[in-house]
């Protein structure tokens, strides 16, 4: 995965045949070509054949795992503790709001992360150049927050982050499963649209905290 990454650059689609893939991995074409396969079965990249080439394109999925994995190795040899996230104020209906408004979630936010939200998030469509900082954010363990059940429905467990906005203390939370949005949604005591005079489209920029 790291190999075809790095061949893939900035991109995430990459050319190549498994007799090449294995000259740089230094193994077997048959090896190289098992590799192909079984990424391919995993759901880690997809692949389109031609007569003599393939092209192969790592996934979410994929991508996800690599960031995992650099999250994993972050935590190994304690590099960076937080990452900024920039982007602009956008409206939506997200599900930031519909957490907040549980009493269940609401009394973990207070226990683990210390503060009652107001009753609202703050959403953020993060800019391009920073949406590899989200996905890492996304990949990162965060503060679990614990699912639970009414005689309804069923509600997932969620993850947060300890945040700054504008040197306001926040979180940031988000579902525990694969989240494919590029929408920050952040939750703070304060009404943060209304204390900042926030409006759409303006710029902001968050400081996550991914490890303690």
């Amino acid at each position: 995965m790291k190999e075809l990454k790095r061949l893939a650059g900035g991109g995430s689609e990459i050319e190549i045949s498994s007799s090449d893939l294995a000259e740089k991995l230094d193994v077997s074409q048959q090896s190289a070509s098992n590799y192909i396969i079984e990424l391919s079965e995993s759901g880690y990249i997809e692949r389109k054949m031609s007569s003599r080439r393939q092209s192969i394109s790592i996934t979410e999925k994929g991508l996800n795992f690599l960031y995992r994995e650099l999250d994993s190795l972050s935590n190994l040899l304690e590099t960076e503790k937080s990452i900024v996230i920039k982007g602009s104020v956008t409206s939506g209906l997200g599900e930031g709001r519909y957490y907040v408004s549980r009493k269940n979630y609401v009394i973990q936010f207070q226990q683990k992360l210390n503060f009652i939200p107001y009753l609202g998030t703050l959403n953020i469509a993060v800019e391009p150049d920073y949406r590899s900082n989200y996905s890492r954010v996304k990949s990162a363990e965060g503060i679990h927050i614990e699912g639970f059940k009414t005689e309804d429905r069923t509600f997932g467990p969620v993850k947060a982050f300890r945040a700054k906005i504008f040197n306001t203390d926040c979180a940031i939370i988000m579902p525990e499963r694969t989240v494919h949005s590029d929408i920050v949604e952040v939750i703070c005591t304060d009404y943060l649209r209304g204390k900042y005079s926030l409006k759409d489209g303006d710029k902001v920029s968050l400081t996550v905290q991914i490890r303690n």
